[in-house]
């Protein structure tokens, strides 16, 4: 039976499940997952599933599969290989709503718009898309073919975003399958029997707060998953966090006598920052620059509120930034954080990158020391942090900072990076 806003009452947490599955290649993840999405909540209609490579400047089409007709994936890669890379960046990119229909998220474009009817002419009204990222360049999409052209729900808007959060932790655990096939594996950092009751704990688990915390989260996990639990599916995607602490993931563990068990294992992303903020700053700061709200940040970290904020805060005092806009501006999917690689050789952190490119003849002005301070500030170092590497003191650097903008005639990073950069536009591959 279908419902007036378009759900089905089917089992929301049955998808969440789906998600963390490490059974299989990619592909048959793939296909579970979608046969998971078409039982519960599409059935009787067309569906797709696909992996997706995503850069700041690349998207590749991966594993594909489908529920309905063969034209529904030539559809889809038709779309994807015609739509402009604004469109597609609009649709898929890391920095889009996690849950919309096509026609809302693209046509108010009037290329894309007319894009849009020429490929679906007989073949589709309309799709509600769900995107999920792992935050380490991979993602996944769900098609939902859709009757009639219309906006997401608020409904679907809702649970689905939810789904989209373990989805994507789900992504990253796949990368660590093998491993995570021994209760030994380093990754695996507490160990709950199928009761809920703690058998073994290490790294950052080992603490009394953490253990406690764990405990909770299992046994709110396993409540969802309950007969009765799975009734109420905003409760039950409320209650099960995709991430815990900003830490870890819940995950199904079954030893060779079928025992299950629950273990905890560190799911977070852990990337080098050279700029001076905190691993949970950094986290925060990255997915804040994709557009989302203090309170989805938090279900994503499984963090409060008022502590993503705190996070906010103390990142933009860090980077000498004057406004939330522009904190927010710097860690777009197209900004210059995401344009820029971290790597380590020896003891240094480096930031590489083919983009933004400086406009060389915007340099002149500069002398030796403010260009290599200039370099710094675009990729993000806070004036103690530049202060530290060129061996000088923070009042002098802040001097520098101040010449360079007098200079150009600008008041702040955000300008200076528009000032002197040259985006690369975003190009699709498969």
């Amino acid at each position: 039976m279908i419902r007036k806003s378009g759900l089905r009452r089917g089992d929301w947490i049955a998808v969440v499940e789906a998600g963390y599955s490490l059974d299989g290649d990619d592909l048959t993840w793939l296909n579970h997952l979608l046969d998971c999405v078409a039982r519960e909540h599409w059935s009787g209609q067309s569906s797709a599933a696909f992996t997706f490579g995503l850069s700041a400047t690349d998207f590749a089409l991966r594993d594909v599969t489908i529920r309905g007709p063969r034209e529904i994936e030539n559809h889809l890669r038709a779309s994807l290989a015609v739509v402009s890379p604004a469109g597609l960046n609009q649709a898929y990119g890391s920095g889009s709503a996690p849950v919309g229909t096509v026609s809302e998220l693209i046509f108010h474009r009037v290329n894309d718009k007319e894009t849009f009817k020429k490929t679906n002419t007989d073949v589709v009204a309309d799709v509600l898309r769900i995107v999920a990222h792992s935050g380490t360049g991979r993602g996944l999409g769900l098609t939902l073919v859709l009757d009639t052209v219309r906006n997401s729900t608020q409904a679907e808007r809702r649970r689905w975003t939810r789904c989209a959060a373990h989805m994507g932790a789900g992504l990253r655990l796949r990368a660590m399958a093998r491993e995570l096939a021994s209760l030994d594996a380093k990754p695996i950092e507490a160990i709950f029997d199928g009761g809920g009751k703690l058998c073994h704990a290490r790294e950052a688990a080992t603490s009394k707060s953490a253990r406690e915390l764990l405990r909770t989260a299992v046994r709110k996990a396993d409540k969802a998953r309950s007969a009765s639990g799975r009734l109420n599916a905003d409760k039950a995607l409320e209650a099960w966090e995709a991430l815990i602490r900003g830490r870890w993931s819940l995950v199904d563990h079954f030893d060779s006598d079928q025992r299950r068990f629950v273990v905890a294992v560190r799911n977070d992303l852990r990337s080098l920052d050279p700029r001076g903020l905190s691993l949970r700053e950094r986290q925060v700061v990255e997915h804040a620059g994709q557009g989302r709200s203090a309170k989805e940040i938090g279900y994503l970290l499984g963090a409060p509120a008022a502590s993503v904020e705190n996070s906010l805060r103390r990142a933009q005092a860090k980077l000498g930034l004057r406004s939330r806009v522009e904190l927010i501006a710097f860690f777009a999917p197209h900004g210059l954080r995401a344009q820029l690689a971290e790597i380590v050789v020896g003891e240094d952190t480096l930031l590489m990158g083919t983009a933004p490119r400086l406009n060389e003849t915007k340099l002149a002005s500069l002398t030796s020391a403010e260009r290599e301070v200039t370099a710094l500030l675009i990729a993000g170092s806070t004036n103690h942090d530049i202060a530290q590497r060129r061996a000088t003191s923070a009042r002098t650097v802040a001097n520098q900072v101040q010449a360079i903008f007098r200079k150009y005639g600008i008041r702040s990073r955000s300008e200076l990076i528009a000032c002197l950069s040259n985006p690369t536009p975003l190009s699709v591959g498969n």
